[in-house]
């Protein structure tokens, strides 16, 4: 199944259309308009891809208030760190309840975002000279020996027993790392990012101590680590850096070896698309990372139920991390080699987001995250379509707006 243009204008107009109501698109003011600060990011990922799908110069702005209210209250909430919206309780030593580098992340790569579609903008100096500061407070101060990154401040305490290394501040900041060099042309950020991208192609996603996978939903784990795993593999830099030998960095967290994918169909029957799910595990780093993502990309096509769904979590509060699966898909379809294939889940996934069967199930244009969420998964199925048959995607688009009630 491939990306229907229809089904994708209509699920962006949608969000568009919520989001242009909402108050992150009317505000200049210091509140901020989500009450989580890491869940806005997704949103201004979605707001900077719609711009040119759109024409909508509206979508700049949101980018534009979110840099310049992070960087004002940055430092506020802890030092060199982004103010999250939430966590600012005390102990009796006057330490915040939490800090986290993986929240602080989505907004860094939120950040990124802006001022990767926004070259022109003036104040793009300052925005990379913020997340610099952020980006070296953390490797100077949640690192472990070996350069994995920890979770940062959590319960009043720094790194806590058991979190020195955490999966989703090391995917999530290397991922930023990542995007920062890209821009900036600052190599050692590349190198820094090469220990997390080890740590999160090896350590046990399905036993680690806060227990994700089982407890929660694997939804969650595959968003987040997702983001930090395509980075990488997209990346001809990181590519070159991870071509070598396993470091061993994992000191306290449980370890994985690569697990064994099956294709769903007989291998003869198979099409060239999979064979990058049966890639042989190796013992460099790159060939960890894509055994890893085969697993992920893996568990999402044997999972999918037949609305375009997938397999329900253990708690039904974090089926709102489900909405973004079809961003990722879609961003290794296009960026990383042989993952073409990824498309057609995403397209399974975006048809059921587009129609009130998803509305309800994830609470969009009710819940701002998984609606953020959504709104960029569909912003990037656009720009797919777009840059394939921009006739197709503009008619499709004046289609929608033609039948006018479609974005309500």
């Amino acid at each position: 199944m491939k990306l229907d243009p229809t089904v994708v204008a209509r699920g962006l107009l949608k969000h568009w259309n919520y989001f242009s109501h909402h108050i992150i698109a009317q505000t200049d003011g210091m509140a901020h308009p989500m009450q989580a600060c890491f869940e806005e990011a997704y949103v201004v990922m979605g707001a900077a891809r719609t711009t040119d799908l759109l024409s909508d110069a509206r979508m700049t702005g949101i980018c534009r208030r979110f840099n310049a209210r992070m960087m004002l209250f940055q430092g506020v909430h802890w030092p060199d760190m982004y103010d999250m919206g939430y966590g600012y309780n005390l102990d009796a030593q006057g330490m915040v309840n939490c800090s986290c580098v993986a929240d602080n992340a989505s907004t860094a790569n939120g950040m990124l975002e802006g001022a990767r579609y926004f070259p022109h903008l003036p104040e793009n100096r300052q925005v990379l000279a913020s997340l610099k500061r952020y980006l070296d407070h953390c490797r100077k101060n949640y690192l472990t020996s070996k350069g994995v990154m920890g979770v940062g401040i959590v319960n009043h305490k720094i790194n806590e027993p058991g979190l020195e290394e955490y999966w989703c501040a090391d995917a999530l900041f290397a991922a930023a790392l990542i995007r920062y060099a890209d821009l900036t042309g600052e190599e050692s950020y590349y190198d820094a990012a090469v220990p997390m991208i080890e740590y999160i192609s090896t350590w046990d996603y399905k036993n680690n101590i806060l227990g994700e996978w089982k407890k929660s939903a694997p939804q969650q784990i595959l968003l987040y680590a997702s983001e930090g795993l395509i980075a990488a593999l997209a990346s001809p830099a990181m590519k070159k850096r991870l071509m070598v030998p396993l470091r061993h960095v994992i000191q306290f967290s449980p370890k994985a070896e690569p697990e064994a994918v099956i294709p769903a169909q007989a291998p003869n029957q198979v099409t060239a698309e999979l064979a990058a799910a049966r890639v042989s595990a190796g013992d460099t780093i790159w060939s960890r990372l894509v055994a890893r993502f085969a697993e992920f990309a893996d568990w999402q096509h044997q999972n999918q139920m037949a609305d375009g769904s997938f397999e329900h979590g253990a708690n039904d509060h974090f089926r709102c991390y489900e909405p973004g699966l079809a961003w990722l898909l879609l961003d290794a379809s296009r960026n990383v080699a042989g993952q073409a294939w990824l498309e057609s889940i995403a397209a399974k996934q975006l048809r059921f987001m587009a129609g009130n069967g998803g509305k309800l199930y994830y609470g969009l244009y009710a819940n701002d995250f998984a609606s953020g969420l959504a709104f960029l998964s569909f912003a990037t199925a656009g720009e797919i379509l777009k840059a394939r048959d921009p006739a197709a995607w503009a008619a499709a688009v004046q289609g929608v707006l033609d039948r006018g009630d479609e974005i309500w």
